[in-house]
């Protein structure tokens, strides 16, 4: 509370305040214009504001007329009892406040639907006063702004259900600061104001964006009950809000919010994506549509630093929701190399990439060999499978068996299954031995191995790729050749010098020999 001096002045009068002479409006169209002087309050800095009267019995004097005066927060019934209503509800004051933190009057969004006149007998209706007692204070030439405005019962009823539906809807409609509006009580039995500080507006919509191209299409549809926060530049939260109707509208929207009564200065919006549920693309086609595009970071949720000017009105800061999308597969052992995963394979490692080649998950397979990547955004994706020890790749979904990946291509709230990998056993492997066979018997048992002896390997695998491979003996005499994959091979020894060719013996797994040297 504060001491300060007022004098108000009506578009309905002349300047000099002694008859109805058609002066204009010094600010947003209200009953009166309110100058403050003499204030040391920082809530309440000396200027012009718009005014509302409180009491239609008693008499306030227009410029050049002026009062001392106090003032109380305007969003609580305590604040009312000094000025004589002492039975005011809270509902009652909070219909005040969500009326004035409209701007009926100024804002374009009502295409000049309310008059002053309309908002003023709203206000005293709300506070208990009769039609009969409005009336017969004869203020006609004040309301009607010297026959300029008619007034409606139709706009003025309206205007008084929807501030109530608004504050019952419990969707945070009301500004929070205790000084958006003040009450101004002059000395003396004078007519007490209701008066709006702060009158700056931001929000907007969230839609459920089925085509996930970031824009608002016609036929897509606001989503209700989503909760939306305000916070100023230092990142504390100022409001809460959740999406449903505008309850300042006629109609019923959905997925509309809002935040009002706001002061000038810095903010950001902060939208919280429901279970199940991710954000559209933010700012598409360089933010150059900005009224039908979506603002909320895909991530955080929060909205671009939005600057706002004394009673500036920005409704373009807006969300898009998409339904999440779905990879999945498995990771399956070939038993019968028919090219068909058979058994599931446990414990593969799975890395999902998106199409900047970021990493966006990586998981390992279950028990029954499968995989996946849930509460994924629309995009292109690469599934990449680590190679399982001791298998071979036979197969991937996407048709090439060497690589170890699989590209998807995801459309909004889309399942990709049966994204699979498909692996052979271990790999085989070929060896033996090459010695010299002191007694010709075809026996190893006591002979000594010849080292450095060249054994080839040649045949066709099973994708019917040629192999050939060459080693040489170790110091015992063994040779071997690993990894192989299925296929039908053959060996070849180069003879060693100093030796004739003795017995070779064939394999336990079965073969050929490809030379008896």
């Amino acid at each position: 509370m504060s001491t300060f001096t007022i004098r108000v002045t009506s578009s309905a009068t002349n300047t000099a305040g002694t008859a109805y002479g058609q002066q204009p409006d010094l600010g947003a169209p209200s009953f009166f214009d309110l100058y403050i002087t003499n204030s040391s309050d920082p809530a309440l800095p000396n200027g012009v504001y718009d005014a509302y009267c409180l009491n239609p019995m008693q008499t306030i004097l227009v410029s050049p007329s002026s009062y001392g005066a106090q003032n109380y927060a305007g969003n609580t019934p305590t604040s009312f009892v000094p000025i004589g209503f002492s039975s005011l509800t809270q509902t009652q004051v909070d219909q005040l406040n969500w009326i004035l933190s409209q701007n009926f009057t100024s804002d374009p969004k009502y295409g000049g639907q309310f008059n002053f006149g309309e908002v003023q007998l709203a206000i005293w209706k709300i506070v208990g006063f009769t039609d009969a007692q409005i009336a017969a204070e004869g203020l006609d030439r004040f309301i009607n702004d010297n026959n300029r405005n008619i007034e409606t019962a139709a706009d003025v009823n309206y205007l008084i259900s929807s501030s109530l539906t608004a504050v019952n809807s419990g969707h945070g409609v009301l500004p929070t600061d205790a000084f958006f509006s003040t009450i101004i009580d002059p000395t003396g039995t004078v007519q007490p104001l209701i008066v709006q500080l702060q009158s700056a507006k931001l929000g907007n919509y969230v839609w459920f964006d089925t085509n996930a191209n970031g824009l608002q299409d016609s036929s897509e549809v606001g989503v209700d009950n989503v909760v939306v926060e305000l916070y100023n530049k230092n990142g504390i939260l100022v409001a809460s809000t959740v999406t449903g109707d505008d309850f300042s509208t006629a109609a019923i929207e959905h997925g509309f919010y809002q935040f009002a009564g706001l002061k000038a200065g810095d903010y950001q919006v902060k939208f919280i994506a429901p279970t199940g549920a991710l954000f559209t693309t933010q700012d598409v086609l360089s933010n150059s549509q900005d009224a039908v595009d979506s603002d909320a970071n895909a991530i955080t949720g929060f909205s671009h630093l939005v600057t706002l000017a004394s009673g500036q009105s920005n409704q373009t800061i807006d969300a898009g929701l998409v339904n999440p999308g779905t990879i999945s597969g498995r990771v399956l052992e070939d038993i019968d190399h028919n090219g068909t995963g058979d058994t599931p394979i446990a414990g593969v490692t799975i890395t999902l990439y998106d199409a900047a080649n970021n990493v966006v998950g990586t998981t390992t397979t279950a028990a029954d060999g499968s995989y996946s990547f849930t509460n994924l955004p629309t995009g292109n994706y690469t599934v990449v499978e680590s190679q399982p020890a001791g298998f071979v790749t036979v197969s991937d979904t996407q048709g090439n068996p060497l690589d170890n990946l699989i590209a998807v291509t995801l459309a909004p709230g889309a399942t990709s299954s049966g994204n699979n990998f498909v692996e052979e056993v271990s790999p085989s492997s070929l060896s033996g031995f090459v010695f010299a066979d002191a007694n010709n018997d075809g026996s190893r048992t006591g002979d000594t191995g010849i080292a450095g002896a060249t054994v080839t390997l040649t045949g066709t695998d099973d994708l019917g790729n040629p192999v050939s491979l060459t080693t040489t003996t170790a110091a015992n005499g063994s040779y071997s050749f690993n990894t192989l994959r299925p296929g039908t091979y053959a060996l070849t020894e180069t003879q060693p010098a100093g030796y004739l060719d003795g017995k070779d013996t064939i394999g336990t797994q079965g073969g050929v020999s490809a030379n008896d040297n």
